[in-house]
């Protein structure tokens, strides 16, 4: 005769408990650190701590007057003006590579508008870096030092030039970013900014242009939304004041 166990056993399969959705995507999700937002941050972050770190208002890492000796110790004090050229360079490439009919992450047109937006934010934000913290240049000239506009519009070019065209080969972005160091090289050699200054410059370049791709669908979509492709939307810096002129083709 069979005797039914009196206990239920262990191996027997419990009910099927569902998840909220909620809780199905947090456990794929990946930590906060390790987003494409965060990745995007990263080296821009570093290079501007760095560079606050090294001024002369902070001196906590005292590597701008050492550097500056060996630069004057090894070379001249060049005349150069390439550093003037240099810095729109990457971003002028990357211009004419869309006009030339070469397919990059937008359209000419898209890429003409993003260019202006992120230079724009970069002027904005190295202008008034540079009226607030008012670090003496090593020549002694000014007091505008902090951060290297020069550098920072490189960089911003480099960057442009990265997102648009370095999807399709790396030696876009070698070259655009080899462009942007060399400009802060220059500017360094003529005595006119520090170490400091051009790490801080490099770091606001890379979040000026970040941003604009960032901003750039916040601020065309709601105008396209109503007009359609027949709108542009041009943003400007005039006197410290940040404004945007709307283009409409009828």
């Amino acid at each position: 005769m069979l005797a039914a166990p009196l206990f239920p056993s262990r191996a027997q399969t419990a009910p099927a408990v569902s998840v909220p959705p909620s809780l199905r995507d947090s456990t794929t999700r990946p930590p906060l650190w390790q987003g494409p937002v965060a990745r995007a941050l990263l080296v821009p972050t570093l290079l501007l701590t760095a560079g606050a770190l090294t001024t002369h208002r902070v001196e906590a890492l005292e590597s701008d007057e050492e550097l500056r000796e060996e630069i004057r110790e090894h070379m001249g004090r060049p005349t150069t003006t390439l550093d003037n050229q240099l810095r729109y360079l990457p971003g002028a490439v990357t211009l004419g590579l869309g006009l030339a009919g070469v397919p990059g992450r937008h359209k000419p047109v898209d890429q003409l508008l993003l260019a202006a937006l992120a230079f724009t934010l970069n002027d904005a934000v190295t202008s008034n870096l540079k009226k607030l913290t008012q670090v003496q240049r090593p020549d002694g000239s000014d007091f505008h030092s902090f951060p290297s506009q020069h550098t920072s519009l490189a960089f911003a070019s480099a960057t442009f030039l990265h997102k648009e065209y370095g999807g399709r080969s790396v030696w876009y972005s070698v070259g655009g970013y080899s462009l942007a160091a060399a400009t802060g090289g220059i500017r360094m050699a003529k005595d006119v900014h520090w170490f400091s200054d051009v790490l801080a410059g490099a770091g606001v370049g890379i979040l000026s242009t970040q941003a604009a791709y960032w901003l750039y669908p916040l601020v065309t979509k709601p105008l396209r939304k109503v007009l359609g492709n027949r709108a542009l939307v041009v943003p400007s810096y005039q006197q410290g004041a940040i404004g945007a002129t709307a283009v409409m083709a009828w």
